[in-house]
């Protein structure tokens, strides 16, 4: 007999094969059907977990918040050097984005930007968050000597954010034509001259 699993661990489950489908086919491919048959199992089960779409993309949004946000968090309250910190965070981004493509499609859609403005809102939050993490190390970066006086922490933290979602998106709208992690370490080497 087949193990019962939690609500915890299908809810993910459902949330992972959502990923897959925007990832695959985009936010307007997004069905209950779509999603049921991505992950393997019946639309009644995926009803039983979730009230509909709008419940799925507030999932979603929770799901890159904790994958991207929440693991940089994490990595800024360790005991790294402020660059090494930033070189993991970066480098982490840049693999979950790898193994799941459907989160630029998300995060860049204009369908929840302008239909699902609650989850446009949840997502911007995170991403302000996020920022102030990123400048924070970069404060400290700058305080201990590691990276150069002149540079803003701020400005610097929107920089390297931005060099992330530029690469996700070229590497998006060109279905994935050039190695993410490849291009990633060189505009890593260029920050790091720039910065340091």
């Amino acid at each position: 007999m087949l193990e019962k699993k939690s609500t915890r661990v299908r809810k993910e489950e459902i949330v992972r094969a959502a990923l897959e489908v925007v990832g695959t086919s985009g936010v307007r491919a997004l069905t209950i059907s779509a999603i049921a048959g991505s992950a393997g199992m019946s639309e009644a089960n995926i009803y039983r977990h979730f009230g509909g779409k709008e419940q799925i993309f507030a999932a979603l949004a929770d799901y890159i918040g904790d994958a991207v946000m929440g693991k940089a968090a994490t990595i800024a309250a360790g005991s790294r050097s402020p660059l090494e910190k930033l070189e993991t965070i970066y480098f982490s981004h840049i693999a979950i984005i790898a193994e799941h493509p459907g989160i630029p499609r998300f995060v860049f859609s204009d369908d929840i930007h302008l239909g699902h403005r609650n989850i446009a809102e949840k997502l911007s939050l995170r991403i302000g968050n996020y920022i102030e993490t990123i400048t924070g190390i970069i404060a400290a970066g700058i305080a201990e000597g590691e990276l150069k006086p002149e540079v803003s922490p701020r400005e610097t933290a929107l920089s390297l954010l931005g060099m992330i979602q530029l690469t996700a998106l070229r590497w998006t709208i060109g279905n994935a034509s050039f190695e993410l992690r490849s291009e990633a370490e060189k505009l890593w080497r260029n920050f790091v001259t720039l910065v340091s």
